[in-house]
């Protein structure tokens, strides 16, 4: 079975996603994302974008019946299939976020979702993704957003 959700097959592929990229592998240390002092709200978005249960292209797409390749992020005019790892890694959109949130790239190292996920500092990691989510409009709060931004920039 490929584990690379890009290019597997359609069917399983929520769950080759989240076995490819966010299951915890059997190096990470520190906590689980659900043990975080998140409010409800924010750890309801970090979830349901690991659990692929959010309205990216790559999930609204399944429920219309698009070919996989043809559900192209929304956020932005690349092309690209809108799945977690472009919206977190690649997206222009997301480009001003992953600047602020530079200590979780290592520059040495290409782009890796579940090194990204699963190799820092969980609290950090989650941030990040509510960024993420705020920066394109996914939140469903305005708060949430806002609430992890000024916890960051302090």
């Amino acid at each position: 079975m490929d584990m690379n959700p890009r290019t597997a097959l359609s069917g399983g592929m929520k769950r080759t996603t989240y076995a490819a990229w966010f299951w915890r592998p059997g190096w990470a240390q520190g906590g689980e994302f659900w043990q975080l002092e998140l409010s409800a709200p924010q750890l309801r978005a970090v979830q349901s974008l690991r659990l692929g249960s959010h309205s990216l292209p790559v999930e609204t797409g399944r429920f219309a019946k698009i070919d996989r390749q043809d559900r192209c992020c929304t956020f932005c005019d690349c092309g690209a299939v809108g799945d977690e790892k472009y919206l977190l890694m690649q997206c222009p959109a997301t480009h001003v976020v992953r600047q602020r949130f530079s200590c979780l790239f290592d520059l040495a190292v290409p782009p890796c979702m579940r090194q990204l996920v699963w190799g820092g500092d969980r609290m950090m990691v989650a941030r990040f993704m509510l960024a993420c989510l705020g920066e394109v409009g996914l939140i469903g709060s305005f708060e949430i957003f806002s609430e992890c931004h000024q916890q960051f920039a302090t």
